[in-house]
């Protein structure tokens, strides 16, 4: 059996990962390694649900409105939707809480 040796170039790479990409909704990592003078690409892809934010993403989402600092963030449901409800503290030393829908990221009261 014979076995062949490709070399790739970054920008290779680099297209190869965005096209991929634009195929279905994908999380995807790029490990570049210099292995005895030579480089070795890894590309790792993980499912992610598609439609949905993230706790993260909603703290994000909540911060950039209100600013200040997140205290706490829990999942409920509320009127058959999923949300986040969350927890800040403002600027001004006072508590709020909002909801951020997990499907549009909207916020409400």
């Amino acid at each position: 059996m014979k076995s062949v040796s490709v070399a790739l170039r970054p920008t290779s790479v680099v297209l190869a990962l965005l096209l991929s990409l634009s195929a279905a909704p994908l999380h995807a990592e790029l490990h570049v390694e210099l292995i005895d003078g030579s480089v070795r690409y890894q590309a790792e892809f993980l499912r992610v649900q598609s439609n949905s934010i993230s706790r993260d993403q909603a703290a994000e989402i909540v911060k950039r409105r209100y600013g200040g600092k997140i205290l706490a963030i829990s999942e409920v449901q509320k009127g058959g939707r999923s949300l986040y409800r969350i927890k800040g503290l403002s600027d001004k030393s006072q508590v709020y809480v909002v909801y951020v829908d997990k499907q549009s990221g909207r916020i409400s009261r």
